[in-house]
């Protein structure tokens, strides 16, 4: 079931609660959350930072993080540079954050700084790659499918469709976060840390594209596109919220009407003024929230680099 956005880090207690009950989704499944839970932890941010020793698998990470959570969650929340908090910290590179990074290509969301408004979605196709270009200019088109070469760590771009040259080569950085082009002109990956694109494993077929969305209120600030089987037709776009980005690497995400997500039932007739009392009514004006836990730490064995985790155990990793 779905668990409400998380806001703000000023409330130590509720943001205790809410990371505990974060945890305590990790070990039971999402099921095991209440509406009251999802009520309460709209109240307040959460910093999950929780490491166990280094796991050799993703697998050993996801089924050793109930463990992890209970044993030193508590301790991270309420002051990370205890001892006993820092004792829960690896101190070096996981296997799994090594094997992350390790598989980070060319594919990605890259910013023009031509056109700041804009966005450049590069994803492997066949042997190539295919790119979904939008200028985000008001009323600008969005072009989809445009083939783009690859050779080794050089892209090639023919830009007629919108009137302007082709055959133009451009150079993949070394770090794989940048492409450069002959006018110097360079594309940025990932330039807002959390963007990019997701795989999650029960669609092996399919990917999650994240990216930075100007919506029309200031809740609203990151946009998903949902697709499980790899054909453009099946895409579901989810508009979301995000704590604040200073605390990254860590930082809660909440995503609103993700494909098969629905509203709690108990939230929709209270019986009498005790369960009003207890159900408070929850704010769905933007549609569903369910909770995600994206993470660019690199020694965290629970929520390893380029990951979003979510309390169903499901784990998105970054390519």
């Amino acid at each position: 079931r779905p668990l409400s956005n998380i806001c703000s880090a000023k409330y130590p207690m509720m943001q205790l609660f809410t990371t505990a009950a974060f945890a305590a989704a990790l070990m039971s499944g999402v099921s095991g959350f209440s509406s009251q839970q999802l009520h309460a932890s709209r109240a307040a941010t959460s910093q999950l930072k929780m490491s166990s020793s280094s796991e050799s698998s993703r697998r050993d990470i996801l089924s050793n993080a109930a463990s992890a959570a209970a044993l030193g969650i508590s301790a991270l929340v309420i002051d990370p540079n205890t001892a006993s908090a820092a004792s829960l910290r690896t101190g070096s590179i996981t296997p799994q954050s090594a094997a992350n990074k390790a598989a980070e290509s060319y594919q990605g969301v890259y910013s023009d700084p031509n056109h700041p408004s804009g966005y450049r979605v590069i994803m492997a196709s066949g042997k190539g790659a295919t790119m979904t270009l939008s200028d985000g200019g008001s009323g600008d088109e969005t072009y989809k499918n445009i083939p783009v070469g690859v050779n080794g760590n050089e892209l090639s771009f023919d830009f007629g469709f919108k009137g302007g040259p082709k055959g133009v080569i451009a150079v993949l950085s070394d770090d794989k976060q940048s492409i450069t082009f002959p006018d110097g002109n360079s594309w940025t990956k990932n330039q807002n840390k959390y963007d990019g694109i997701y795989k999650d494993p029960k669609y092996p077929n399919g990917y999650r594209v994240v990216r930075k969305f100007r919506g029309d209120t200031k809740i609203i600030n990151f946009i998903t596109e949902v697709n499980d089987t790899g054909n453009a037709k099946d895409s579901v776009f989810c508009k979301g919220s995000h704590a604040s980005l200073f605390s990254i690497p860590t930082a809660a995400f909440t995503f609103y009407d993700l494909p098969g997500t629905s509203k709690p039932v108990e939230d929709e007739k209270p019986t009498n003024i005790v369960s009003y009392a207890l159900q408070r009514p929850a704010d769905y004006s933007n549609g569903v929230p369910t909770l995600g836990q994206f993470s660019l730490e690199e020694s965290n064995s629970v929520f390893p680099y380029g990951t979003i985790t979510f309390p169903d155990k499901t784990v998105w990793t970054r390519i």
